[in-house]
């Protein structure tokens, strides 16, 4: 668990007369933002319904689209040092990296954001020929570890919009794979030994956002064009669409 403080660019929120901290315990960064945080940076949030005491370093967006995006994927191959995103099973439930930089927050935590309330998912990415693009989705949904009758951190993801393509409803439905665990459905290739990295393969993929970077795999294709990425980062936030 990583814990950071003023120095590491946390905005504090107070709202007492006496100077003291009057916040609820905040869930996620939409919550955060509806106490007063308004700029982009990271914080801590309390995901775990099950587990209230159980505190995260997140990585808060506030300015994109109206704010409220907590941060569960950034690469960016600017960076003087890479995170090496080719990790295990438990490494990818647990969450990895440093959320200055590049960094994946954890299928647990996914799970236990998107799991409380409907939420939508925001990609936003940058190609290898500094060309920009997004995508949106009004669904987004990560399911439990180990949920019954369906494969480990099965992604849920619908109705898109954006202007690089829909990469990701060929992802819809697939549980969640790694180098040391294999729940893709080809039954020819383990797709993320192959790819090297935690990913909802397919047979395999049509989107990798955790696929190594100068490689041609760390990719977002579309029906019409493929983007090898230098950039993305995949955020989320409750409904602002759906009740």
């Amino acid at each position: 668990m990583i814990y950071c403080d003023e120095k590491d660019g946390m905005q504090q929120l107070v709202d007492k007369e006496d100077g003291t901290d009057g916040r609820s315990v905040a869930r996620n960064c939409k919550e955060l933002q509806n106490q007063g945080m308004d700029h982009d940076g990271p914080n801590i949030i309390y995901p775990f319904p099950d587990h209230p005491e159980t505190i995260v370093l997140v990585l808060c967006d506030q300015t994109t689209q109206g704010g409220g995006w907590t941060v569960i994927t950034r690469r960016d191959d600017s960076y003087d040092e890479l995170t090496d995103f080719a990790r295990t099973f438990e490494e990818y439930a647990a969450g990895f990296g440093d959320v200055n930089y590049d960094f994946y927050i954890g299928n647990e935590v996914i799970h236990a954001l998107t799991d409380s309330s409907l939420n939508e998912l925001w990609v936003t990415m940058e190609d290898t020929d500094g060309v920009t693009g997004y995508a949106y989705y009004q669904y987004f949904h990560v399911a439990a570890r180990n949920e019954y009758l369906i494969p480990p951190y099965m992604m849920g993801i619908g109705i898109y919009e954006g202007t690089f393509g829909d990469g990701m409803d060929y992802h819809n439905g697939q549980g969640f794979s790694t180098i040391d665990q294999d729940n893709d459905d080809s039954a020819s290739v383990d797709c993320a030994d192959k790819y090297s990295g935690g990913w909802w393969y397919k047979a395999c993929y049509r989107a990798c956002l955790t696929c190594p970077y100068g490689t041609g795999l760390f990719l977002w294709e579309s029906e019409d064009i493929d983007y090898p990425l230098s950039k993305a980062q995949m955020m989320v936030r409750p409904s602002t669409t759906c009740t």
